[in-house]
């Protein structure tokens, strides 16, 4: 299994996380493995194409620059990784947890269209 196709079977782990969290009524916790199978399909992409990637930030930018605005990937559900990311941060490093149950069924809908 080269390192792409490692990725892709990581994301669709962390995929299968988020809905067993979201079963569980853990919502933020959700909403991060939803966007860590999105962040890890992108980096899979990437690694394909030869980019070294050290950060999400820089994964981010390179995947909107590179991908996004030359039109081969969907911009709107290119969106769903920044947005996510949005979500997972204040999921994580925020006092209090305001996920949903909505919010995070819709990460997860989401996930599933960005790894498709």
């Amino acid at each position: 299994m080269d390192e792409c196709e490692a990725f892709i079977k990581k994301a669709k782990s962390k995929l299968t996380s988020s809905r067993a969290l979201y079963e569980i009524g853990q919502y933020g916790d959700s909403v991060g493995r939803s966007y860590y199978a999105m962040f890890l399909s992108a980096k899979a992409l990437l690694v394909r194409d030869g980019y070294d990637v050290s950060s999400h930030k820089s994964l981010i930018g390179i995947f909107g620059r590179d991908y996004v605005k030359k039109g081969d990937f969907d911009s709107n559900i290119a969106k769903y990784l920044s947005g996510t990311q949005s979500l997972r941060d204040n999921a994580d490093y925020d006092a209090i947890d305001t996920i949903s149950k909505e919010i995070a069924h819709g990460r997860i809908k989401q996930a599933e269209r960005f790894i498709a």
